[in-house]
């Protein structure tokens, strides 16, 4: 089980190719939607296959009204003959398939609803490293306590030169007598720095805290790189990865003219073609919220709105995506 609370699919794996893998497929149907199906809590498939699925989330239907989840054009299960490539690309499809069936109604399903367990990896890579990200200081924050720390420095220094300077100035008074040039020169000095003072003195607790505030801010933020910077380094290129394949995959979805879930079509309307930009991205970066957070909503691209208890990160994303969709709907 995956730390979003659901049992991925990948928990299959992936079965090996040959008659093994068709036995096994027929099995799977067998159980998913034969006659002889039951959905008691303590269910397992028994397909020989090391699934864990005895802890999965039971069906949302009834499996025994479920279509036969055979794909036409696959051919019988024992087929063993045939283009090596073309039977794996019709095994592929029907346990594609069946994965479709054993989390909801697979009519409402598309291509852009089954999970990957790679993209699933990437997903939890990425918002892992979103997490830790969250503990850095951003740019601008790095900047701010930079200035707040260069100011305190100057302040000092400037404490420090009018300070010395009134103690200087004080030694020549004491040393010569009031008619004398420099004794008179040093009067005019130490009042000056001590005018000096008078002014910096009442900032000085304030500027020193805010400095060590700044200062203890631009430290945190260096042990969290140094360590977990290999992890958000890492996140931030699965983040890339996932949008990209994302991306692809909504194009190549839209090109070959394949259904668009209605989740999809009810938030963003039917594309105009791949190569629409703004369509793309948007839709991108819905699959990836729905994909790290296993959104199952098939009405709402967002599902519900997250509450107190879940991240901040997710909140936020919420509320951006969410403002997106309204900007996206007012425009169209």
């Amino acid at each position: 089980m995956d730390h979003y609370g659901k049992q991925s699919t990948a928990a299959l794996g992936p079965p090996p190719a040959g008659p093994d893998l068709d036995r096994r497929l027929d099995v799977l149907d067998r159980e998913l939607s034969g006659p002889g199906s039951h959905t008691g809590p303590d269910t397992g498939l028994d397909t020989g296959l090391d699934t864990g699925l005895d802890t999965m989330p039971q069906p949302r239907i009834d499996l025994a009204h479920l279509p036969h989840p055979r794909v036409p054009g696959d051919g019988p299960s024992g087929a063993t003959t045939g283009d090596p490539e073309d039977r794996l690309a019709a095994m592929e499809r029907r346990l594609r398939r069946l994965e479709q069936l054993a989390w909801g109604d697979g009519a409402d399903l598309t291509e852009l609803d089954v999970t990957d367990p790679e993209l699933v990896t990437l997903a939890k890579s990425a918002e892992y490293a979103q997490t830790l990200s969250r503990m850095l200081v951003t740019p601008r924050v790095r900047a701010a306590c930079e200035q707040i720390i260069e100011a305190a420095r100057q302040w000092q220094e400037w404490y420090d030169y009018a300070r010395d300077t009134a103690v200087a100035a004080s030694r020549t008074i004491a040393t010569t007598r009031a008619d004398q040039q420099r004794h008179r020169e040093a009067a005019q000095v130490f009042e000056a720095a001590r005018a000096e003072l008078a002014v910096l003195l009442p900032s000085r607790r304030q500027t020193m805290n805010t400095a060590h505030n700044a200062r203890q801010q631009l430290a945190h933020d260096h042990e969290v790189r140094e360590r977990y910077g290999h992890e958000i380094a890492e996140g931030h290129r699965a983040w890339a990865t996932l949008t990209t394949r994302l991306r692809i995959r909504t194009s190549s979805a839209v090109e070959r003219g394949e259904p668009m879930p209605t989740w999809l079509v009810e938030s963003l309307g039917v594309p105009p073609n791949a190569g629409s930009a703004g369509w793309r991205e948007l839709a991108t970066q819905l699959l990836a919220y729905r994909l790290t957070y296993a959104v199952p909503d098939q009405a709402h691209p967002l599902g519900e709105e997250p509450g107190t208890a879940d991240s901040p990160r997710r909140r936020q994303w919420y509320r951006d995506l969410d403002r997106q969709l309204a900007a996206w709907r007012g425009g169209a």
